[in-house]
């Protein structure tokens, strides 16, 4: 998809069915492809470099440890 999306045909979109995604599966597959795709070349022409290991790692512990939502804002 990434390479050519235009090369994605009805043949495709049957074979996925047939192997038993869903429309939604399919639609959220190619959602999430566009949007990563999306991101790289965003991140590749703007020079934003990536974070060192060390960020994962606090923002795995954080996530780990919180989850992706919180309750009220972080205190000032």
């Amino acid at each position: 998809m990434v390479a050519n999306s235009t090369s994605i045909g009805q043949a495709d979109v049957d074979a996925a069915k047939k192997a038993g995604w869903s429309d939604e599966a399919l639609y959220d597959a190619i959602t999430v492809c566009a949007l990563f795709q999306f991101y790289n070349n965003w991140i590749d022409a703007t020079g934003v470099s990536d974070m060192p290991a060390v960020g994962y790692e606090a923002s795995g512990k954080r996530l780990a440890g919180h989850g992706y939502w919180q309750e009220s804002p972080p205190a000032k």
